[in-house]
């Protein structure tokens, strides 16, 4: 579900009135998907799949949007080397997001118990 949401979000901007194009609002949707790590807690411990498929399914949703959304708003205001530059730092934090995300995953199986 994340991936295939992931991906038909990112197709979302394209619809004019659907994109987020204000600075203070990528910022505000951005921070507070920082609720999501909460609830994931919450509902690993007290929820049932459904409401873990539906948390999946809204990151997923989210994240692509949001790429998006920051990747081709934020370079605007800037001149050729700048927003080259940002572009490439853009990149950089966001293949640092997904390599420790990706890392810290490992986390969540340390101390889980191999049942076969």
């Amino acid at each position: 579900m994340y991936n295939v949401l992931d991906l038909i979000s990112r197709y979302i901007p394209l619809v004019p009135c659907l994109k987020l194009e204000s600075r203070n609002g990528l910022l505000v949707a951005v921070l507070s998907r920082f609720l999501l790590i909460p609830a994931f807690c919450f509902t690993a411990k007290y929820g049932d799949q459904g409401w873990m498929i539906f948390l999946v399914s809204f990151l997923g949703l989210t994240n692509g949007y949001l790429i998006v959304c920051v990747l081709t708003i934020a370079p605007r205001g800037y001149k050729g080397p700048e927003a080259n530059a940002l572009g490439n730092l853009l990149v950089l934090f966001l293949l640092g997001g997904i390599f420790s995300g990706v890392a810290l995953d490992w986390l969540w199986l340390i101390g889980k118990k191999k049942a076969f």
